[in-house]
């Protein structure tokens, strides 16, 4: 049985080759590495009973209510994305850079008419903008000489359970059937070329897209001993993944197969909505404890995709391309809800240091629709999906008017157990200038994980390729307090 998980929580790591929604897509919307201003990411993103950062309104609302003056900041940022593979003991690299906008957001504050002397309710402040999350933007590549098996003996498989012509699927097998690389006998079946491996296999991934989170915030501070808020988050999804797998006899071992391309594609666009609360209670001049809660993300969301074939084959007379239509297909998804705890000590006008534990429970994800029942996919994200335990340390330092930050970040895995753990890890520095009404902040933030990926599904398992992530960004805010 645990070997059965085990391959279940692998497979779950596969962006398949066909295009059904997964639980692979269920977590990769699910699980949020958060973004925002050059201060909140160069302190790991660490801020939740802190408050006064416009990203924490996405983390901790009640950092609104910190704010004592109105302020407007926009972060340009420019991530680097390097991913190395090792498959069948051959490496390769890749990477890619992307600039992008990590937030744009405006803070009004509302003074009371109560003076601190009578204590009371200080400041009512609003918030919106919007925090950019999950860099989606990658390249990688993968290729090797595989002893074992081919992408024509998963297509075999796949078209015997199938079980006829014409109920071969659209943007696999019949893309294969239509260009000769999948046959059929009447005597024993369907039939390929070099099914037990002897090919060389070369993949290319690439892969672009966010989530963007537009946050409308309120928040209330009462004696400035306790600060309360609400935001009302709206996120978007796009993402876009362009695969191309090359397969070919480089040994010259079949009378009929030469070589392969097949290119698939798909686009995720979609938005939902989501609610937070928070609390900051200041136990005393130098402690402060913070506590959040997070609704479930509830998304509506359409695929699109396509997929097409080129064979070489050492036959006169054949069909040598097909294309696929487009496809689309409308669903739900349902993300876990959240819960953070915080704990922040303030050491006047020295500096501060702040720790969050973050709690999500990723086997509650759901997807569903109405044209397909999800029954398979929900049940694997109860099976081998578990609570993911998330700590976040950040800090900085007041050099006046210099500012020094750091920060560390662990994300546990989202899984039961198994090859693939999941596991990331983020450091994270960085520095600001305050002067006046005007700051300046940079920072630099650096994740890496690992991870196995199956490059297409050969009974319980399939060819893995290791993949190494390491992902840079350097991020700039403006601010302009008034």
């Amino acid at each position: 049985m645990k070997k059965l998980a085990l391959v279940i929580i692998v497979i779950l790591m596969t962006a398949s080759m066909g295009f059904a929604q997964s639980e692979t897509d269920a977590l990769r919307y699910s699980q949020l590495m958060y973004g925002g201003t050059a201060r909140f990411a160069s302190m790991g993103g660490s801020f939740g009973a802190l408050g006064g950062d416009f990203s924490s309104l996405g983390i901790n609302p009640a950092g609104i209510a910190v704010y004592r003056s109105s302020e407007i900041t926009i972060t340009p940022a420019l991530n680097f994305s390097r991913i190395e593979t090792t498959y069948f003991n051959t490496p390769d690299e890749d990477t890619k850079y992307d600039f992008n906008m990590g937030n744009f957001g405006a803070v009004i504050t509302f003074p009371t008419n109560r003076t601190d002397d009578n204590g009371g309710w200080q400041f009512v402040n609003i918030g919106f903008g919007i925090n950019r999350h999950n860099n989606f933007n990658e390249r990688w590549i993968a290729r090797g000489f595989n002893p074992n098996n081919s992408l024509m003996s998963s297509f075999l498989e796949q078209a015997i359970r199938e079980g006829s012509v014409g109920q071969l699927d659209d943007f696999s097998t019949g893309l294969a059937w239509d260009t000769w690389l999948l046959g059929k006998d009447e005597d024993t079946g369907f039939f390929v070329d070099m099914p037990d491996g002897m090919v060389s296999q070369h993949r290319e991934t690439n892969a672009s897209g966010s989530i963007r989170e537009f946050v409308l915030s309120l928040g209330a501070n009462y004696s400035d001993k306790l600060y309360l808020g609400a935001t009302f988050g709206f996120p978007s999804i796009r993402y876009k993944e362009e695969n191309v797998f090359r397969e070919a006899d480089s040994e010259g071992l079949s009378d009929d197969f030469n070589q392969l391309t097949y290119v698939n594609s798909f686009e995720t666009s979609g938005s939902g909505f989501n609610f937070k609360l928070g609390a900051i209670f200041r136990a005393s001049d130098v402690v402060r404890l913070g506590a959040a809660f997070h609704t479930p993300t509830f998304y509506e969301l359409r695929d699109k995709y396509r997929a097409s074939m080129r064979s070489s084959m050492n036959f006169d007379d054949y069909k040598d391309f097909a294309r696929s239509p487009e496809g689309r297909f409308d669903y739900e998804l349902e993300t876990p809800m959240k819960a953070i705890g915080s704990l922040g000590l303030v050491f006047g006008n020295i500096g501060m240091i702040n720790v969050d534990y973050e709690y999500v429970d990723y086997s509650t994800m759901r997807l569903r629709s109405s044209n397909h029942l999800f029954t398979d996919e929900n049940s694997i994200i109860r099976n081998t999906m578990t609570q993911q335990h998330v700590i976040r340390v950040g800090g900085e330092v007041r050099l006046d008017p210099v500012i020094f930050r750091a920060g560390y970040a662990h994300h546990s895995s989202p899984y039961v157990s198994g090859v693939n753990d999941g596991e990331r890890n983020l450091l994270s520095a960085g520095f600001g200038i305050r002067e006046g009404n005007y700051f300046l902040d940079f920072a630099y933030t650096y994740m890496f994980y690992n991870e196995d990926y199956i490059l297409y599904d050969i009974g319980s398992g399939g060819p893995v390729a290791n993949r190494e992530f390491a992902n840079s960004m350097f991020r700039a805010t403006l601010g302009w307090r008034f």
